[in-house]
């Protein structure tokens, strides 16, 4: 019997410690709920007391600094305690080197950003170096970051591009800084386009180009067009062969040097009206398409009187004289009406093709264009017809 008594008393003694255990258990659950409930609602006494009911909760911690500075109290207490319940905590880190940059104390800011980097090597902490840097002025080291920051970056790189332009306008210190990845390069060129900055955006084109994939040849084209634009036919050709030599551009590359100056002179292909391909009537009543080996004009009498109705870039040497051929017929035209702006005369009407030539001399720089415009003449009605082209060709005259 007293062994029993005694067994009995065990297990009761080990069943009131387990209720004390779980009453216990409860307690500290309850607690932390109760916290959390306290936590989110977001009021400096709720915060406050949600830091006293869970006080080894970091994010409380971190969360009770903000609404300290918020009321112009000192949150570095809080920051501290937070980093001690969690070191690893870069967002933490930053609002503490933002305090003591604000306090006056670069180095301390210094340590703390360098820290945040330490313990996360995401974005986020190499940005905000790369902004301390540029407030401090230590070009040195805010061009490390830069290449650290993009190294880690993602989605819209303005913020950025923009920092290094407000660091300097040295376009070959920031290209530098640059990594020479395909998706921040293509970055890169747009935003220098965006920005207007083209002769920034030469170098930055030309390592893009050797890593274009297809989906890259509309960015590239607009930065030839923007070239052409300003009649920069020297920087805006190695953009095109670029492309061509890619095959993202169904053409060969344009080769002065070799007597390779038209684009898509036989019409093999529908024109891209960009680059250095054909570019169509930008007038209304003159409409132009393929028609097998030839690019045919169709006039429905309701263009202007004088219009350009067909154009393309190419790239001449500077007073130079060249040679045009070139292979045409009419259908509807009853007087001369379409002709070669390079040319003195117009085109008389032929329903059969007929082969021409004409000889220029191109002007004192370098690059110009092909450019076949409609002019009605004095007594005559606007043409109403067709204006047919093919196998054009451009060489110098020897």
């Amino acid at each position: 019997m007293p062994d029993g008594t005694a067994s009995a008393g065990l297990r009761y003694a080990a069943g009131l410690l387990l209720s004390a255990v779980f009453i216990l258990a409860c307690y500290q659950s309850a607690r932390i709920v109760w916290a959390d409930v306290l936590f989110r609602h977001n009021s400096p006494a709720s915060v406050d007391c949600a830091v006293r009911l869970d006080p080894g909760n970091a994010r409380y911690h971190a969360w009770r600094a903000e609404l300290l500075s918020f009321d112009g109290q000192d949150p570095v207490a809080e920051l501290k305690q937070s980093l001690k319940l969690n070191p690893r905590d870069s967002a933490v880190w930053i609002r503490l080197a933002a305090h003591a940059e604000n306090s006056g104390d670069p180095a301390a800011a210094e340590r703390f950003l360098q820290k945040a980097a330490e313990v996360d090597k995401l974005f986020t902490p190499r940005w905000a170096l790369m902004n301390f840097y540029f407030r401090q002025g230590d070009a040195r080291q805010f061009w490390a970051w830069t290449t650290e920051s993009l190294r880690m970056s993602y989605g819209d790189l303005r913020p950025l591009f923009e920092l290094c332009w407000r660091m300097t306008d040295d376009a070959g210190a920031i290209e530098r800084a640059i990594p020479a990845t395909h998706t921040i390069l293509g970055k890169y060129l747009a935003f220098l386009m965006g920005e207007n900055r083209l002769e920034a955006a030469g170098p930055v084109a030309r390592r893009f180009l050797k890593q274009a994939a297809p989906e890259d040849t509309p960015l590239l084209l607009s930065y030839c067009d923007r070239l052409l634009e300003q009649a920069r036919i020297p920087a805006a050709l190695p953009v095109w062969n670029g492309l061509c030599d890619r095959r993202l551009l169904p053409y060969p590359g344009l080769a002065p040097e070799r007597g390779r100056l038209v684009t898509n002179g036989d019409f093999a292909h529908t024109p891209l009206e960009r680059g250095f391909d054909w570019h169509g009537p930008a007038v209304d009543g003159v409409h132009m398409a393929r028609a097998g080996e030839a690019l045919q004009l169709t006039f429905t009498g309701k263009q202007p009187e004088r219009c350009r109705v067909l154009w393309q870039p190419v790239p001449l040497a500077p007073r130079t004289l060249y040679r045009l051929r070139f292979e045409y017929r009419t259908t509807g035209m009853t007087a001369p009406g379409a002709g070669w702006d390079v040319a003195s005369r117009l085109l008389p009407p032929s329903e059969e093709w007929r082969a021409e030539e004409t000889l220029f001399t191109s002007g004192d720089t370098a690059g110009g264009q092909l450019a076949l415009v409609y002019q009605r003449l004095p007594a005559t009605m606007r043409f109403q017809g067709t204006f047919a082209l093919r196998r054009v060709r451009l060489d110098v005259a020897r």
